[in-house]
């Protein structure tokens, strides 16, 4: 892998991580048609982690209001007194909650599927179909008027059974061509949820889903063939790319132009599939 490949990849996943086009997807049709032979899986989580990044940034401010809150808020003598309660009427301990309880089926979809879903990277008419499905999945929201978002804490604005199915539908998202924020914001908004919370939710529940999957791919570091500095490159790409993806979303599903999406992911997925059957890629 080259440096202009890395950087090439590093773009794609920034710009494919927050616009629900599924970044996964892009990777595998990429490195398809690049002719990259090499296992890949190790270099795509770690533009991930560059992308991870991004969202850290962008939600800087409410990820410290959820830090301080929830350990004042833990630190006091009403949570060990009333836990239940004070979970319940404490936004940001609530809202931490709802995050904890989306990654349990996360996680548990990626420890049992793992093996199952890394080898779904290799097969871009496979992805191509699952794009085509995203682009369904995008059009959930026009099933249901979509609420204003309230003037109250986000936390609110969220059932507690929403977390879980929410979670299920980002466990899902690993496979490739399914995108994660596409999945788990179209069906937030179906549920009910108004689109700045489904945004903020879907980004935040991110966090702890990549971090997973970094962990379980540190083992993989020294079988990866690919120079330490060239993964540094891609994942500074991703990182500056996603982050300028991830604003300009925001703008879009503010405005109610989320599922436009759809028709992309539709017409890239037949493309490819086509596309496969009858074009060989850079030997």
């Amino acid at each position: 892998m080259t440096f202009l490949d890395a950087i090439l990849l590093g773009i794609i996943q920034g710009l494919t991580e927050f616009l629900p086009i599924s970044s996964s997807g892009h990777l595998v049709i990429a490195q398809h048609y690049l002719g990259l032979k090499e296992s890949l899986v190790f270099f795509d989580v770690m533009l991930h982690l560059g992308t991870l990044f991004a969202v850290l940034v962008v939600y800087r401010g409410t990820i410290g209001r959820l830090v301080v809150g929830g350990f004042s808020t833990l630190g006091s003598a009403q949570f060990y007194q009333k836990p239940i309660t004070t979970v319940k009427t404490k936004v940001e301990l609530r809202f931490i909650w709802l995050i904890l309880l989306g990654t349990i089926p996360t996680g548990i979809i990626a420890v049992l599927f793992k093996d199952q879903l890394e080898s779904l990277f290799d097969n871009v008419q496979l992805v191509s179909i699952t794009l085509i499905l995203t682009g369904v999945i995008l059009q959930l929201p026009r099933l249901r008027k979509q609420k204003m978002d309230s003037d109250d804490s986000q936390a609110e604005d969220m059932e507690t059974w929403h977390a879980p199915f929410i979670g299920f539908a980002q466990g899902c998202a690993i496979t490739p061509g399914i995108s994660r924020s596409g999945t788990t914001i179209s069906l937030a908004l179906f549920l009910g949820v108004p689109a700045k919370t489904a945004a903020e939710y879907s980004f935040l529940l991110s966090i702890p889903a990549i971090l997973g999957a970094v962990i379980m791919k540190l083992k993989d570091m020294g079988d990866t063939t690919i120079p330490y500095h060239i993964l540094v490159v891609g994942m500074l790409a991703s990182f500056i790319v996603g982050y300028i993806a991830l604003r300009f979303l925001l703008v879009v599903l503010n405005r109610g132009k989320f599922s436009l999406f759809s028709y992309y992911c539709v017409a890239l997925g037949l493309i490819s599939l086509f596309v496969s059957i009858f074009v060989a890629p850079i030997q």
